[in-house]
């Protein structure tokens, strides 16, 4: 038991299998205005996803906007998915943080809520150096009641987590995998040559145009944005690639290929999340609210999107 919260038994006992793999979607955060959550359209979300198939939950990831929304919400979500989510898959939270106490404190949160694991991600603005990372990530694996993910995210924190930090972590028994989003299939395939030391280990992507790519050098699966709007296509192709359905892999592929369509709206880092966001409010599920200070869709790409859903038929 650490010193600042002890685990929360009902998440403890909870026994997923590991590795854990599959579709984990990084859930997109519904909102009304800048510091209002839409409570209502994240359960229409979290149910559309879970309806699809889906083998775990990723909350307050990138896709979720975490960084841009107050500690207050993050906890609010953190509850409400818990509590609806009701233990009928994983839900790890992302306590990515530039503090290592706030870290801490959201990892004490998210066990008392009833999540399964915590995702952390390097602290950013000022790059740590890979000892410092290294220590701060075991910081994390040795105060927190729940199992850690780490996340390798350098095109925004600007830090690698190196092969070397991979290694060590997998020394420590609480630290349960590592997702990375990189998308480069050279460091991917490197990680997945150690896997031999923890066979329980996750290698997940993040790059969701890599799933087969990786797949096939030994990763598990994939944390996949786009999941939010259509997890259907996702847990297809997941599964076509297990089995090794080439046939089908060409087909869901060349759909994934068109669905990303909805992310083409600009060189900045929130144009995925606006896509998807704007997709989600035009099924109706959720508003097209976006964290500050981030802007919502143009009419123009509005209208990119929509003909987007139309062509592929996604519904709600």
């Amino acid at each position: 038991m650490n010193q600042h919260s002890a685990p929360n038994l009902a998440a403890a006992q909870r026994d997923w299998p590991r590795p854990l793999r599959g579709i984990i979607p990084p859930l997109a955060t519904p909102l009304k205005s800048r510091d209002e959550l839409d409570v209502a359209g994240l359960e229409r979300l979290t149910e559309r996803i879970i309806a699809g198939g889906v083998h775990g939950l990723f909350v307050l990831g990138t896709t979720g906007e975490a960084a841009a929304l107050s500690v207050r919400m993050r906890r609010e979500i953190v509850e409400c998915v818990t509590q609806q989510v009701a233990g009928r898959i994983p839900v790890l939270v992302g306590v990515s943080d530039t503090s290592l106490v706030e870290a801490l404190a959201a990892t004490d949160h998210a066990a008392s809520a009833g999540a399964d694991a915590i995702v952390a991600t390097t602290p950013y603005y000022v790059p740590p150096e890979q000892g410092e990372l290294l220590a701060f990530f075991k910081s994390l694996h040795d105060e927190s009641p729940l199992p850690l993910y780490l996340y390798n995210m350098p095109g925004l924190t600007k830090t690698w987590i190196s092969l070397e930090v991979v290694r060590a972590a997998m020394e420590w028994p609480n630290v349960h995998g590592l997702k990375d989003s990189s998308g480069d299939l050279a460091y991917f395939r490197e990680v997945a040559n150690e896997l031999h030391r923890r066979p329980d280990w996750s290698l997940l992507a993040g790059s969701e145009s890599l799933l087969v790519d990786t797949m096939e050098v030994g990763g598990h699966g994939c944390v996949s944005g786009g999941a939010n709007v259509w997890p259907q296509l996702y847990v297809a192709l997941y599964d076509a690639a297990l089995r090794g359905d080439g046939a089908a892999i060409e087909q869901l592929q060349a759909q994934l290929n068109q669905f990303s369509a909805i992310y083409e709206d600009g060189q900045y880092g929130a144009c995925a999340i606006r896509g998807i966001k704007t997709a989600l409010a035009l099924l109706g599920i959720c508003d097209e609210q976006m964290a500050a200070t981030f802007r919502p869709a143009t009419a123009e790409q509005r209208a990119t999107i929509a003909a987007c859903l139309q062509k592929l038929n996604v519904s709600r």
